[in-house]
């Protein structure tokens, strides 16, 4: 008569607990996220991230064990591995302009925080939830209302919106021009003075996103696929400062899409 209950308490322990499944889906999700960022989106490698992603991975395996702190490794992995994307988590999430990128990063940040919190979980119950098999009743509820939240914000990015509305063609026209082709800027070179407007039209020719960006002046601009926007900024100091695409340059390395401005008293 025991032996049922012996093999129902042995199935018990090899079944792996609903929060840790919770937790690799969290974790493997935010994998295949930006795997498709990188090879559909930006379509260039970024290796930090590529780094970040496979040890994701291996702490993705660890949750599958029964290893008995492996909530507290993905805890402090999730926020761990955010740290270096602070900057481009920020640029990707305050561009909603760029459909692609912003919902990548907003589902991928999402997962992050389905992992910390079913992993919290996981810690405050602890034996008793791998006794009992299953997840709180509110975790239910928190990924009902995270995931309403997330398919809300990606419907609202995704209306069109035109980076150069209430600017006339013609005006548009007169503006010196910055392109994209080929993810290459075709002017290495952008010269302007301490203290006088510089307004630029940017032009994509990609089928990819673009963005300029020079740091010194706060200037983030987004260059959608195929379309045209403007650039508007004041270069306060003069020197010599490095223009970039975010997503398709190593501003440190000098290499990808950059090129200087040259800011003259």
């Amino acid at each position: 008569m025991s032996t049922p209950l012996a093999v129902t308490r042995m199935q018990a322990r090899r079944r792996l607990p609903t929060l840790r499944k919770v937790m690799i889906a969290g974790l493997v999700g935010n994998v295949l996220v930006n795997t498709v960022l990188q090879g559909l989106i930006l379509r260039t490698l970024i290796p930090p991230l590529v780094i970040i992603l496979a040890l994701t991975l291996v702490v993705a395996g660890i949750c599958a064990t029964r290893w008995h702190w492996a909530p507290h490794l993905a805890v402090f992995w999730c926020v761990l591995s955010v740290v270096p994307g602070l900057e481009p988590y920020y640029i990707n999430l305050t561009h909603p302009a760029e459909t692609g990128t912003f919902i990548a990063t907003l589902l991928g940040l999402a997962l992050l925080l389905v992992t910390v919190v079913a992993g919290g979980a996981a810690i405050i119950y602890g034996d008793r939830q791998v006794a009992e098999g299953r997840a709180p009743r509110w975790l239910g509820g928190f990924l009902i209302g995270l995931a309403t939240f997330g398919l809300g914000a990606s419907l609202v990015a995704a209306i069109p919106q035109d980076a150069a509305a209430g600017v006339s063609s013609d005006a548009l026209s007169t503006l010196p021009a910055l392109t994209t082709k080929d993810f290459t800027f075709d002017q290495p070179e952008i010269r302007a003075k301490v203290g006088e407007t510089v307004a630029l039209r940017l032009d994509n020719a990609d089928t990819s996103m673009h963005y300029l960006d020079i740091d010194e002046f706060n200037v983030h601009a987004p260059m959608p696929s195929g379309k045209r926007s403007i650039a508007l900024f004041k270069p306060t100091q003069a020197g010599t400062f490095t223009f970039y695409c975010h997503p398709h340059a190593d501003k440190a390395a000098g290499t990808g899409m950059v090129g200087r401005l040259i800011v003259e008293p």
